[in-house]
């Protein structure tokens, strides 16, 4: 036999075998298998306690009113007070979006000192 043909036979069998692996191995042409039926789940157990929060937290945030209509533009009286309702409500957000920046920057403060800590050991 010639070198020509041994490599001739060797890639035919190493072809052979590519084809079975892809044909037997990659093939999923079954269905998957059912899946067991889910037991119903025992009672959760109490959670541990939690540990308390380091800074004190701000104010439970007061539910936002339902939307109320429009007042009707022919009536300053109800235009005035849905102005100041409004008005209201601003000054409520932004005092709000205020106390959460003092937080952030307080946690960023905290987490620097954290991170200086750590650097030194």
């Amino acid at each position: 036999m010639n070198n020509r043909t041994k490599y001739l036979v060797a890639f035919a069998v190493v072809l052979a075998a590519a084809a079975g692996a892809w044909f037997f191995l990659l093939q999923d042409d079954g269905a998957p298998p059912p899946k067991p039926p889910v037991a119903a789940k025992p009672p959760a157990a109490p959670e541990a306690p939690k540990p308390p929060p380091v800074a004190a937290p701000s104010p439970a945030p007061q539910p936002q009113a339902a939307a109320t209509p429009a007042p009707a533009p022919t009536d300053p009286a109800a235009l005035d007070a849905a102005i100041k309702a409004s008005q209201a409500r601003q000054k409520d957000l932004e005092k709000t979006v205020a106390d959460l920046q003092k937080q952030i920057q307080e946690k960023d403060k905290a987490i620097a000192a954290m991170e200086k800590k750590a650097a030194k050991k």
